[in-house]
């Protein structure tokens, strides 16, 4: 035996312990986050991830507390509409992103909390004026709490304090009376308690400084956030507080759970039977994107799941394969370009990179915007799509490539493993270029129809979260099903309905339905339902009915907007960077029509699905989804141009050829990412179909977009001089165009005579 065959027996056998090693940590680190356990037999105990992960108010229920407010207050409904926004503030600054703030009746707000363990102390940070004051050694107030800008949670000199900043007004008054006041002590009082009282040890001229008190992280947390909300606009007594059910109900966890888990193993066996050794790297790769993601969602503080977030997972999974299938559609281009199985690693992850991080970025543009001006479902949706974005780039680059080189090595030499023979397009027709009117025609005609209908009585079916409704209660008893409930109401003509069990403890009998507006039926639907409930449950009674204004209210809306209009401009500029302003004005131009071509289908469809809060996430879920597919091809435009040869041609037969190299990556990764929500789709109950509906179309809006609607729009662009000197200014390769007509550097010298 050679020096090389040992060499390559030591590779091999490394490799299998490498791999070996893999597959053992993915399969115990994958136990312990399904059973959790005991830490040698200390009194400490790690958690299943299932139990570790805070699921909010439509997984697993929490608490709610109605506040009723004095009506007798002038301008009411302005101080109403600013409490219930200082206590969304309170509550996303505490971590509860998913909670929801709601209007019912005139006089009251409503308040949901998921997933929550001490209802007094979050309602104690909804409650409290948060009046912050400072008070000289003389009895007399020195400056209010409204002059604090900035307030947080610091470790210094061993304890925690609260460090705070002024504004301008705040800083002079403060240097003022820490001048007046120096080796004296200063209190600091709220609500007209004392929290501290430190002596002034030298004058503070820049309205910077600390707060000590309790000394622990939980009271500084919490002190800084009362701070920073201000105080309440007028007092609200909280006149009912008890706990919630999941208001998706049980079955649509456990259906989601079974169809996410249904999904991600036809994912992994399409990836083998496709792309084979580079299938079975795929899915060991998403194995471990997988854990990455939960055990993130576990540990990283305020993050909830939700169904919306359960999105983002999916949306996650996909990009995931989506990098891998990028990866090894180049990896199998090198092979057919006769480059060995290193090599070809190599050269296809090197060219498969840009396309990468490029897609990847934008999608963080996304959910950064997103997770800064949302609020509420829209920051924690944003948080569990970073989170995922995140996970699945460095699965795809670093763990793909890692686990693809040791599978090299074992098998170095049956290309009949890694690849097959490549089928490659000759026809001369312009397939995806040579109909473009036709393609933005079918498009154009699908949103004019929509509209239409919408401009003539005809929109969408808003739900109950934005519409409100009626809240009815009842007191069933015992304990009880949801689904006999939906019976009840299906006998009554109800079809849209969010049911919840109320009560304390393990055991609820309370019930609660907010359904559409009732009107003059009210009296008739509460008495037939109780009549309904009674076969079943004989103690069942009605309690009361009351109106609830929507959940999803105009400001989660505004906020939507704003961020999908920042999320927007951002994608604009990175692109134009990375590529041109023509690029970047065509994906936005795609995003658009996908997000347009969503809601047409749901006017189209209204009578079957309904439009309600997790619409918002849909919209942002394909905004974050296709752009994937749009960057992938520019990415190939922007290869094929830098190539001599290439520059020469229209950009629209560019595009004809770089859509049909990239055809292969793009319905892969749809076919992957259809399995996922098709799964959800089928096994979901109404509201989860509700949601997944409009991402079907949406996503299958951006496939169409991707191919027919944003490359072309690009080369029409780039073809004609349509915007004059702006193409010139914002084209980033500059190609020479000769001058038109004849000057004295271009005209030929005039023969000389014989």
């Amino acid at each position: 035996m050679g020096a090389d065959e040992e060499d390559s027996d030591h590779m091999k056998v490394k490799s299998i312990v490498i791999l070996g090693v893999v597959l053992v940590l993915i399969v115990a680190i994958g136990l312990l986050a399904v059973n959790g356990t005991r830490i040698f037999n200390t009194k400490y105990l790690f958690k299943p991830v299932g139990e570790a992960i805070s699921l909010g108010l439509d997984l697993r229920g929490g608490v709610y507390a109605v506040y009723l407010g004095d009506s007798g207050e002038p301008e009411f409904d302005t101080k109403m509409r600013v409490a219930a926004g200082i206590m969304r503030n309170r509550l996303d600054r505490a971590g509860f992103t998913e909670a929801t703030v709601a209007p019912q009746a005139t006089d009251r707000i409503r308040v949901e909390i998921p997933d929550v363990q001490d209802p007094s102390a979050i309602m104690e940070i909804l409650g409290k004026p948060a009046h912050l004051t400072f008070v000289g050694p003389d009895g007399v107030e020195i400056m209010d709490g409204k002059h604090i800008v900035e307030a947080y949670a610091a470790y210094d000199a061993g304890h925690y304090v609260v460090a705070f900043a002024m504004d301008a007004e705040g800083t002079e008054m403060f240097r003022d009376a820490t001048s007046r006041f120096l080796n004296q002590p200063i209190s600091i009082v709220l609500d007209g308690v004392e929290q501290s009282a430190p002596t002034v040890n030298s004058v503070i001229p820049d309205g910077k400084g600390v707060i000590q008190g309790q000394g622990s992280l939980e009271w500084a947390q919490t002190f800084a956030n009362l701070i920073l909300s201000g105080a309440l606009p007028l007092n609200l007594e909280v006149i009912e507080m008890s706990a919630i059910s999941a208001t998706l109900g049980v079955e649509a966890m456990n259906t989601s759970i079974i169809a996410g888990v249904l999904g991600t193993i036809l994912v992994m066996l399409f990836m083998i039977i496709f792309y084979r050794l580079l299938g079975l790297v795929a899915d060991l790769a998403l194995c471990i994107y997988i854990l990455i993601v939960l055990y993130a969602l576990a540990l990283i503080p305020g993050v909830q799941l939700t169904l919306p977030g359960i999105a983002g997972i999916l949306l996650g999974i996909g990009m995931a394969v989506d990098a891998n299938v990028i990866i090894f559609e180049r990896f199998r281009e090198e092979l057919a370009g006769g480059r060995n199985l290193s090599a070809a690693v190599e050269r296809g992850f090197k060219n498969a990179l840009t396309a990468i991080i490029d897609s990847n970025i934008t999608t963080l543009i996304a959910a950064f915007v997103l997770m800064y001006f949302g609020t509420g479902p829209i920051k924690g949706f944003a948080v569990t799509l970073a989170i995922g974005v995140i996970a699945s780039m460095f699965s795809a680059v670093f763990v793909s490539k890692f686990l693809l080189k040791q599978v090299i090595r074992l098998v170095p030499h049956k290309l009949s493993l890694y690849t097959r023979e490549r089928k490659i397009i000759t026809s001369e027709k312009k397939v995806f270029t040579g109909h473009t009117p036709v393609f933005l025609g079918i498009s154009g005609a699908i949103i004019v129809v929509a509209l239409a209908m919408t401009i003539f009585g005809t929109s969408v079916n808003a739900g109950i979260d934005f519409t409100g409704g009626s809240l009815l209660r009842y007191n069933v008893g015992q304990e009880f099903e949801v689904s006999t409930v939906e019976a009840a109401l299906a006998e009554l003509g109800i079809d849209e309905a969010q049911i919840m069990k109320e009560g304390v403890g393990e055991v609820k009998t309370g019930l609660q339905v907010r359904t559409r507006d009732l009107g003059d039926q009210a009296a008739q639907v509460t008495a037939s339902l109780e009549a309904e409930l009674r076969k079943t449950y004989p103690d069942a009674a009605f309690d009361e009915i009351s109106n609830v204004g929507g959940v999803a209210g105009a400001d989660l809306i505004q906020n939507a907007i704003n961020a999908c209009l920042y999320a927007f401009a951002g994608i604009l500029i990175y692109i134009a960077w990375r590529f041109n302003f023509f690029s970047g004005l065509a994906t936005l131009i795609g995003i658009l029509h996908d997000v347009l071509i969503m809601c047409a289908f749901m006017v189209f469809f209204r009578s079957a699905y309904q439009v309600n809060s997790p619409f918002i996430a849909a919209i942002l879920t394909i905004i974050g989804y296709s752009i994937n597919n749009t960057i992938v091809i520019f990415d190939r435009i922007r290869e094929f141009m830098k190539q001599g040869r290439n520059k020469s041609l229209q950009k629209r037969e560019i595009v004809e050829n770089c859509v049909r190299n990239t055809l292969g990556r793009t319905m892969n990764t749809t076919l992957t990412t259809l399995f996922t929500l098709v799964s959800l789709y089928v096994l979901g109950v109404q509201s989860i179909r509700e949601f997944t509906f409009p991402l079907l179309v949406g996503m299958l809006a951006g496939v169409y977009s991707s191919l027919f609607v944003s490359p072309q729009i690009w080369a029409f662009w780039m073809d004609r001089d349509s915007f004059g000197g702006i193409k010139k200014l914002f084209k980033r390769n500059k190609e020479k165009v000769p001058a038109k007509g004849i000057t004295a550097k271009t005209a030929a010298p005039k023969p000389k005579k014989a």
